[in-house]
């Protein structure tokens, strides 16, 4: 199923030239944009969990290619890291939300990207998971939901039910679990529904994954 995110208005799009002359657009938002959501990865109940934001291209939803990033009020200015995943990371700092800096991701000119936010968990997992570690994070990815949601979210919102495993883009080869069963990828994701698994099932990958998100049953 498609996985719920949230898009972010009030972004601004310039052309500039990066890098060796090439042609690539910078994405301008205000530190409080982005502020308002983060601030829920410091609260206590859900440790393991947290919100991320990324750029996906309008076409096709595939996460767009960060260059660089960084913030700048006046004559302050501070590089952010750009993971290997592209996730839009900045610091959760209540001085930083009162400055309320710009913040600017460099990304490749030609294509429209939104911001989107999503639940995913801290932890890399690189060559597996297990039943116990997603029977840890699924209640804590839908109490994150739920803070996300307000207090009347329940009322629409079914429990999450398993976690998504997202992979690089040509990975096909199913994850096999340690009961000889195995789960499909299909675009380049693979469910895996935590009813589905005994306790003590291991789910091997047969590719490192690049992120983990919520399940959520239609």
């Amino acid at each position: 199923m498609k996985l719920p995110h949230w898009l972010l208005a009030g972004f601004i799009a310039t052309a500039s030239v990066y890098a060796q002359g090439v042609v690539a657009q910078e994405i301008q938002m205000r530190y409080s944009s982005l502020y308002g959501k983060l601030k829920q990865n410091v609260k206590e109940g859900h440790n393991d969990v947290r919100i991320a934001f990324y750029l996906l291209d309008q076409k096709n939803g595939d996460v767009c290619t960060v260059h660089k990033g960084w913030m700048q009020k006046e004559e302050h200015y501070e590089e952010l890291e750009i993971p290997v995943d592209y996730e839009l990371v900045v610091p959760v700092d209540t001085n930083l939300r009162q400055a309320n800096p710009d913040v600017t991701f460099v990304i490749d000119d030609g294509i429209t990207c939104d911001v989107s936010m999503q639940v995913i968990a801290n932890k890399h997992y690189v060559q597996s998971i297990s039943q116990s570690e997603i029977a840890e994070i699924v209640p804590q990815m839908d109490s994150l939901l739920a803070d996300l949601g307000g207090m009347f979210s329940s009322w629409f919102m079914p429990e999450v039910s398993g976690v998504v495993i997202h992979f690089s883009e040509n990975v096909t080869k199913p994850l096999q679990v340690s009961d000889a069963k195995t789960i499909a990828i299909e675009g380049n994701k693979a469910v895996i529904k935590l009813a589905d698994l005994g306790k003590g099932d291991e789910i091997l990958f047969p590719d490192e994954a690049v992120k983990v998100t919520p399940w959520i049953p239609r």
